[in-house]
């Protein structure tokens, strides 16, 4: 894929205890297409990790969530500006669907890497936003780290 940029955004050590809160939720702005790359999700090093099965979801929309906090974004390969942007542990999840629901074991971690005709776009105007949510609340609290990666063309 030749993009202008390829952009990560980590989310280390995060607590996590609801359902449907956004991890992560990535915004599309305008005059940019975006490609989902990969998110990886594994136990935070120096926990014990909860010994769970976890659904696990991804969703794409039309509004952000709201709440939660930012991440810092880093160019792996390119140059320009970034455009993406990161909200993390968000706290109420925005306007869309989920197209995407599977499990994984958390002491295991969890890796989407899709091929790229599989990968999510997004386009301003149309589904701009990209979240990773825990439809089912885990059994108890769990802190994870969280690394997304995106393609970016124009900006």
């Amino acid at each position: 894929m030749n993009y202008d940029r390829v952009v990560s955004a980590v989310l280390a050590s995060t607590s996590l205890t609801l359902a449907d809160d956004p991890i992560v939720e990535l915004l599309c702005p305008a005059n940019m297409i975006i490609d989902v790359i990969r998110v990886e999700i594994g136990p935070s090093e120096g926990t014990d990790p909860v010994d769970e099965i976890q659904e696990i979801a991804l969703w794409m929309g039309t509004a952000v969530g709201s709440g939660g906090g930012s991440a810092t974004e880093r160019i792996v390969r390119g140059s320009g500006s970034i455009g993406g942007a990161v909200a993390t542990n968000v706290t109420t999840i925005g306007t869309g669907n989920e197209w995407y629901n599977t499990a994984y074991h958390t002491q295991n971690g969890w890796l989407y890497a899709p091929i790229p005709q599989a990968m999510p776009e997004l386009r301003s105007g149309g589904d701009d936003v990209f979240a990773v949510v825990f439809p089912v609340a885990p059994d108890a609290a769990m802190t994870i780290s969280t690394t997304i990666v995106w393609g970016e063309y124009g900006g």
